[in-house]
C-alpha cells in the first residue's frame, strides 16, 4: 500500500482570481521595509485589503496563504492595524494586547500588539519573524478584521 492510502484526493489550492474579478485595492505607504531591510509587498497587502473589504474569501484565502510565508508583510498589515487603532481610539485598547481581557483580537495578534506598544515596532517585527505561519495567519486575520472593520465606518 506505501503512500498510496484511499481517500479523499487533494484539491489544488485556489489562485488569485484574474483580473475580470479583481477587488479595489487600497493606497498603502509603499516605502517600508522591515529592520533587515526587507521590503513589504505592498501589492499583494492592497490586494488583500480589497478582498477582505470586499468578503471575497476565494480571493482572500490564497493571498492569506501568500502573505504569512512574507514576515515582512505580516508584520505590516498588523502594524497599520495598531496604528489606525492607536489614532482613532487615542491608544490601543487592553482588548487588543492583554490576553487576560474578553475581546475579539486573537492571542497572536495581541502577542505582537504588545510587542509593538510605545512605538517599539522593531520589537513587533522580530516577534512576528518568530512566529509559525499559522501564528501570523491568526495575527493577521485579527489585523484585517481591524482594517476593514475601520474602512466599512469610514474612519479611515
Amino acid at each position: 500500500m506505501g503512500r498510496h492510502k484511499p481517500g479523499k484526493p487533494r484539491r489544488p489550492r485556489p489562485e488569485p482570481q484574474p483580473e475580470s474579478h479583481a477587488h479595489e485595492g487600497f493606497e498603502i505607504p509603499d516605502d517600508i521595509t522591515d529592520p533587515d531591510g526587507r521590503p513589504v509587498d505592498h501589492g499583494m497587502l492592497s490586494r488583500l485589503v480589497g478582498a477582505a473589504y470586499d468578503g471575497c474569501t476565494t480571493c482572500q484565502d490564497p493571498l492569506l496563504t501568500l502573505l504569512v510565508e512574507d514576515t515582512a508583510t505580516t508584520a505590516r498589515v498588523v502594524e497599520l492595524a495598531c496604528i489606525s487603532t492607536d489614532a482613532i481610539l487615542g491608544g490601543l485598547p487592553p482588548s487588543m494586547t492583554d490576553d487576560s481581557v474578553p475581546g475579539a483580537s486573537s492571542p497572536e495578534f495581541r502577542r505582537l500588539a504588545r510587542a509593538g506598544v510605545d512605538g517599539e515596532n522593531v520589537a513587533m517585527w522580530q516577534e512576528c519573524a518568530a512566529m509559525t505561519p499559522t501564528e501570523r495567519r491568526a495575527a493577521v486575520n485579527t489585523a484585517l478584521d481591524t482594517l476593514v472593520g475601520f474602512l466599512g465606518i469610514g474612519a479611515l
